[in-house]
């Protein structure tokens, strides 16, 4: 209780930097085995985003219609022979097929916003930053763990506790993580490392961890800029949760 109230004491808000000219951006979309018109709804999105920027389609699922789609949509498809490190892997083999400074990404079920670059891009002046991420937020509002009243147009999810008041707590501290899509890192950052680390199932707080350690910086913006698919049964949220 002590640490709780520790690091929500000051919740710490952020005003938004226009992002440099001229900055080289990747945008990774990572997928396996999801529907392949879920995924052309995030491809289309992430290759609409203002700022110039290249899309990868990173598809672990080796699949043939995956291809054609990035092809269809003018991303680039980067795939591999093998699953090791599921989806860490995966990132971190395009990662080093790949040389922007500053990565974006995205699960095959995030959705970003036109402005998610412009709203981000800008924190990396500060040559320290080494990720920023933001809030995940859910557009499928019938799963298990939305509340929802129509009648009194109030809605609540599961997660909004975390990331509307830990997270900005957390910020305060210089200690706001990777939650592994809805981020962007710096290229610099992940290099000594290969990419995100992959010595736990949780790769995306782990590789955080070791980021502070090293002297980097973080930033959590607590803006809606992406939404995703929230786990529909219990079966597939026991999943999620006991990760």
């Amino acid at each position: 209780l002590f640490f709780y109230f520790h690091q929500v004491w000051n919740l710490r808000g952020r005003r938004v930097v226009a992002p440099q000219d001229g900055v080289r951006v990747d945008v990774f979309i990572t997928t396996y085995n999801e529907d392949v018109d879920l995924l052309r709804q995030t491809l289309r999105a992430a290759v609409a985003m203002r700022y110039p920027h290249r899309t990868f389609v990173l598809d672990d699922g080796r699949r043939p219609a995956v291809r054609r789609l990035a092809e269809e949509l003018g991303c680039e498809y980067v795939t591999r022979s093998d699953n090791a490190h599921a989806k860490a892997g995966n990132w971190n083999n395009a990662f080093r097929q790949t040389d922007a400074e500053l990565i974006a990404t995205f699960d095959a079920d995030h959705v970003p916003r036109p402005e998610f670059l412009e709203r981000t891009l800008g924190f990396f002046r500060d040559s320290r930053v080494a990720l920023v991420q933001v809030p995940q937020q859910y557009h499928n509002l019938d799963s298990v763990q939305h509340s929802v009243s129509w009648k009194e147009k109030r809605m609540y999810g599961e997660q909004d506790a975390f990331f509307n008041l830990m997270m900005p707590g957390k910020d305060h501290w210089n200690s706001a993580f990777f939650c592994g899509t809805g981020a962007v890192l710096r290229r610099a950052a992940l290099e000594p490392h290969g990419g995100i680390l992959t010595g736990t199932i949780t790769e995306d707080l782990h590789t955080s961890v070791v980021l502070h350690s090293e002297g980097w910086k973080s930033v959590y913006l607590n803006e809606l800029l992406v939404t995703g698919l929230a786990p529909v049964d219990l079966k597939s949220f026991e999943v999620q949760r006991l990760r």
